[in-house]
């Protein structure tokens, strides 16, 4: 009888967590699968030493083998062909986190008018270096499998480079960058290429002619502009990150044409949250304001033959259609799901050390309850009752809290909305967010999501009568 040996490929680790024991991660691109017993005892095998051929393999483990060989998560290898670092099975004493949102630094070259942390003021302070190191072996601790930075601005760390390449020997993935643009270099860039890495750019961009206004720093569009051209040069994928007030909705179809020229492959515009230096702004846009920017956007984005995927606030992220795709695909919410999916599973951690469930928080009454990562691990952190409580919330909860939603026809969609917003403008996290309710029932997203279903329909028909 002859051998058979398989292993794992680079890119996969086997991990577990306190409330779920087995699953494979590709800490490269984010795929994550949940394992069953089986299918455990066989990735685990993948090792190149343990011999398929023998007695402790039944069918339907060679079965679960050809799968995984098939999929591209393990191959076939020689004897002694073993695993990389950190690719075999370890487990967390923590529950389950998928990634981190990091502000690797408190630093920032802009005076944003609308900076949720403060950054020019250093209100949530810095790292230090010792105190990075400390961090990623944490995440490593906990079986992190891919971080997102930001800052401040993340190229505010001079360290940026070393630190990458840190993640990289721990198969932590760099999921993606938050940026203002200005500092990105064709150095940077070429490490961060280099460490096998394809984040995805944010980068933040609000608008022609008013860029400067927000960002509070004269010819940072000039300069921003030139980052993004930079960034799509070498490849990357990009968002570019509109916030919009009474000003920068001036000139947003004039951002729009240069979003054409760009080429972007996603543009997202949203107002200010209203934490930090944008608490109690006077220049807000108007709900009905709003509501009209983004139809005579999504209008022309149609007309356009949507020319890049299109996030106009919460009416939705408006795809580009190929093969007769939908333009906007929205999972249904029901009472078991999470309240939000984001902070279940991937928080968000100050450069003060405090650990959020997203930067939202940051101007609540809830911040100084949360834990800090100075004083105690990720893996303790992550156990803290009062984030636990934020983050393993499910819709249920906020439904038995607000009897006004038990039965709208627009929970499935709605969910009550954001618990910052609710908060916020109710000082009760489980109440329902209000201006959810201004939107779904004052008939708005459905306005905007019927105009792009019609549209799809139109091109959709335009096909068919092409083919006959």
């Amino acid at each position: 009888m002859g051998s058979c040996y398989a292993r794992l490929k680079k890119e996969w680790l086997l991990r577990g967590w306190s409330d779920l024991p087995w699953a494979l991660v590709n800490w490269r691109n984010g795929d994550f699968r949940e394992l069953a017993k089986d299918a455990f005892y066989v990735a685990q095998s993948c090792d190149g030493v343990t011999d398929f051929e023998s007695m402790a393999f039944l069918p339907r483990h060679t079965a679960i083998l050809d799968k995984l060989i098939a999929e591209g998560v393990a191959e076939e290898c020689k004897f002694g062909e073993t695993l990389e670092y950190g690719q075999a099975y370890r487990k967390a004493d923590n529950p389950m986190i998928r990634g981190l949102l990091w502000s690797i630094t408190g630093l920032c070259n802009m005076k944003c008018r609308h900076c949720f942390m403060e950054a020019s003021s250093q209100r949530f302070g810095d790292f230090s270096i010792d105190e990075i190191w400390d961090l990623i072996n944490q995440f490593e601790q906990a079986n992190v499998s891919e971080i997102a930075i930001t800052g401040g601005e993340p190229f505010m760390r001079k360290e940026l480079p070393e630190i990458l390449e840190t993640l990289t020997l721990k198969k932590i993935g760099l999921a993606e960058i938050f940026t203002n643009g200005m500092l990105v270099t064709d150095k940077i860039l070429e490490t961060i290429k280099l460490s096998g890495n394809r984040p995805f750019f944010k980068i933040s961009f609000d608008g022609c002619g008013t860029h400067d206004y927000m960002r509070g720093v004269v010819d940072s569009e000039v300069m921003v502009i030139e980052g993004i051209k930079r960034v799509k040069a070498w490849g990357f994928p990009f968002t570019i990150i509109t916030s919009v007030d009474r000003i920068t909705q001036i000139n947003l179809m004039e951002t729009y044409d240069l979003m054409k020229e760009l080429e972007v492959d996603e543009w997202w515009l949203a107002p200010p949250v209203e934490v930090g230096h944008w608490r109690d702004s006077d220049s807000n846009v108007s709900l009905e304001d709003m509501v009209d920017l983004c139809t005579r956007l999504l209008q022309r984005w149609l007309a356009d033959d949507r020319p890049f995927n299109i996030k106009l606030w919460r009416f939705g992220l408006f795809r580009r259609a190929e093969n007769g795709e939908n333009l906007n695909i929205q999972s249904s919410i029901t009472p078991d799901s999470w309240n939000c999916a984001g902070t279940h599973s991937r928080p968000y951690l100050l450069p003060d050390g405090t650990l959020l469930p997203c930067g939202g928080y940051t101007g609540t009454s809830l911040l100084e309850k949360m834990p800090n990562l100075k004083k105690q691990s990720l893996s303790q952190a992550w156990t803290n009752s009062a984030l636990r409580h934020i983050c393993d919330l499910k819709k249920r909860d906020v439904l038995a809290h607000n009897k006004g939603c038990d039965g709208c026809q627009y929970f499935a969609a709605c969910g009550s909305g954001c618990r910052v917003i609710a908060l916020g403008e109710k000082g009760d996290l489980l109440a329902k967010d209000p201006v959810a309710c201004l939107l779904f029932k004052g008939g708005y997203i459905e306005r905007l999501q019927e105009l792009a279903k019609q549209a799809n329909y139109n091109d959709q028909q335009k096909n068919v009568i092409s083919q006959e």
